[in-house]
């Protein structure tokens, strides 16, 4: 099978491509990795595997038009918003895609009527979409007023810990679920630890996610990711999620997560072996995996 990554320039597509790496060294498949980016600098890059390629989002679509190749779930906005991508992705369960998924406020909606009696909470939302967002206290002139448009206005959390938790989705009961406690920069983790596989936030996620999609169909179904985190009462919320792996998803590696075995239908094997409670740079899990 031929599979395609939009936005490979980013670390999604890096993740990808581990994954890729470290399942065709451990099974031997044929497959064909094809890492596609509008950049056009990007395909003079020159891969070290040899079932590897990087290419112009131009090739790509050829090959996917053509029915050469699928979708491999890594990238953020490409499904989303490009008609022709959005139209191959939902042939397969495990790259489809649905408008409402990133619509933040009317996914907080939707949630909140099915995870009631969760451990983790929807954050209270305020169904406005237009708003004007001034300081509740003296002010001068219009002086820090935001007014934003098609905006998500939810309650102010007091985080105290942020996580990011991969999910592979085999049926409905069978999930793998690799849970990691991050320190943000920019959008991206930073520092990350790695949680038990078996823990309880993990549970607490398995809970969350059969309330909210008992069968393995839909938003949480296959390949997905999911944000929270907790406040410093102790309280667990959602933040949002997406329906790919996460940015830096190969850090899971070494704790068995392996999309592409997924895809295949293989079972994974999985370890607790990396959960020793310790904080890592997300450099350091390439030195270790390379």
């Amino acid at each position: 099978m031929n599979f395609v990554v939009f936005e490979s320039g980013s670390r999604a597509g890096l993740s990808a491509e581990l994954f890729f790496e470290s399942y065709i060294s451990a099974t031997g498949a044929q497959h064909q990795l094809f890492l596609s980016d509008l950049d056009t600098d990007f395909q003079h890059i020159v891969s070290r595997h040899p079932q590897v390629h990087l290419i112009h989002d131009s090739q790509a679509f050829k090959m996917l038009e053509a029915g050469e190749a699928v979708i491999f779930p890594a990238d953020e906005l490409t499904r989303q918003s490009n008609s022709d991508a959005y139209k191959i992705a939902m042939k397969r369960s495990f790259s489809s895609v649905l408008p409402f998924f990133y619509n933040k406020m009317q996914m907080n909606d939707y949630l909140s009527h099915l995870v009631t009696n969760c451990v983790i909470e929807i954050p209270e939302t305020f169904y406005l979409s237009d708003v004007c967002v001034k300081p509740n206290s003296k002010s001068a002139g219009s002086r820090n007023i935001q007014f934003l448009d098609n905006a998500c206005v939810m309650q102010k959390i007091d985080i105290d810990h942020e996580f990011v938790v991969d999910v592979l989705r085999y049926n409905d009961e069978k999930m793998y679920i690799f849970p990691r406690e991050v320190t943000l920069k920019n959008g991206y983790d930073r520092f990350i630890k790695l949680l038990p596989l078996d823990g309880v936030l993990a549970e607490h996620v398995a809970e969350f996610v059969k309330a909210a999609c008992p069968k393995n169909d839909g938003m949480f179904s296959d390949i997905f990711h999911l944000q929270l985190c907790q406040d410093k009462s102790g309280n667990f919320y959602y933040i949002e999620f997406s329906k790919r792996i996460s940015g830096t998803s190969c850090v899971n590696i070494m704790s068995g997560m392996s999309p592409f075995a997924l895809i295949d239908g293989k079972d994974l094997q999985v370890s607790n072996a990396m959960i020793d409670g310790t904080w890592r740079r997300f450099e350091d899990f390439l030195l270790m995996m390379h």
